[in-house]
């Protein structure tokens, strides 16, 4: 009896792109580790320079190996190599807009000296003057020039500044800081050029004056400042050293020494004489006798309209601001009388300040 034999047939050779796929499993190439960066480093870096996209900061952090103050100044510099290229390409561009801010840090009383400054920052719209991140921007700067500003060395104490000589004044932080739109270091000049970038609109520093008074010693004559803002945009706050609107004034008087003086009583005053410019177009302390239209803006030769007849203080209906101000004088024995030195009147987009 014959027995067949059947012989197996040999397996058919694996597709070749299952050879290709057991070649690549039989001898993985090991992937590089990403660099790791700590989410809480990224929420640090934001808080630090509120705005800044998650991307962003992880780039700078990386570029930085981890360390917060450095990837800090590398966002600073993307910033202004952006914004400075951004400002440069917008600064042709109309901006009639704007707000005027004032910084009041010492008014003279209290034994104090007098230290203050009033900007106007322009930009393009009314939208974004209205914006916390244009009004921030605008304290911050209001608040360095009067922080760093110096006596005047010429006739009068309020001095005007060419804006171009302001652009590397180092800002100081506010103590509204929250929404501060500046990197630690940064200048007037980085700080508007990233706003820009930011905002998209030209933005500009139209114009400032700083006023500063060392103190005098008891019973010495006193130098006294004072501000009024209309059209205020700044929020209700315990802290009014700044506030910024569409009109703004700023005045210097002297107090000679002598007499019954109440600090309260006095600010008042000076307050009621810096509601009066506002109220009442004023370039000038006193006329110069060239004409009726130049005496009506000249401070002095104005009907007060900012304060009425009490038994505290009675003068009669039509007296004048100088006259009013000799009664108060009177009043409170003070030998010669409280006067007005100096006063400033800006309005957004208003003629350029006088000295």
């Amino acid at each position: 009896m014959f027995v067949r034999r059947i012989r197996s047939l040999p397996s058919p050779p694996p597709p070749s792109s299952l050879l290709r796929l057991r070649a690549f499993h039989s001898s993985p190439t090991p992937l590089a580790d990403k660099p790791s960066v700590p989410i809480a480093l990224i929420s640090k870096i934001r808080s630090l320079r509120p705005g800044t996209p998650l991307s962003l900061a992880r780039s700078a952090l990386l570029s930085s190996a981890n360390d917060v103050d450095a990837a800090l100044a590398w966002i600073a510099a993307q910033a202004a190599d952006t914004g400075a290229a951004k400002a440069k390409k917008l600064e042709g561009r109309a901006a009639t807009e704007g707000l005027v801010g004032v910084a009041l840090l010492g008014d003279g009383t209290g034994g104090v000296g007098v230290r203050a400054a009033m900007v106007e920052l322009s930009c393009e719209t009314d939208f974004v003057a209205r914006t916390d991140e244009f009004r921030a921007l605008l304290e911050q700067i209001t608040r360095a020039l009067a922080f760093f500003a110096e006596p005047s060395t010429s006739s009068t104490h309020l001095t005007l500044h060419p804006p171009s000589s302001l652009a590397d004044t180092p800002l100081v932080p506010s103590p509204s800081d929250a929404s501060s739109t500046s990197a630690p270091f940064s200048t007037i000049g980085t700080s508007i050029s990233s706003t820009i970038s930011r905002l998209g609109e030209n933005i500009s520093l139209r114009r400032a004056a700083t006023l500063s008074l060392d103190p005098v010693l008891p019973g010495s004559t006193t130098h006294l400042a004072s501000t009024y803002l209309h059209g205020s945009t700044s929020p209700a706050s315990t802290d009014t050293s700044f506030q910024s609107g569409s009109l703004a004034s700023l005045l210097l008087c002297r107090l000679p020494s002598g007499g019954e003086v109440d600090r309260v009583d006095v600010k008042s005053v000076l307050r009621a004489l810096a509601r009066q410019v506002v109220a009442v177009p004023t370039d000038s302390v006193r006329g110069s006798g060239k004409g009726e239209e130049e005496v009506s803006k000249a401070l002095y030769e104005q009907p007060i309209m900012t304060m009425v007849s009490s038994e505290k203080l009675v003068f009669g209906e039509g007296a004048t601001v100088e006259q009013v101000l000799e009664a108060w004088s009177r009043k409170r024995g003070v030998e010669g009388d409280l006067e007005v030195m100096e006063v400033q009147r800006w309005e957004v987009g208003g003629c350029e300040a006088k000295e």
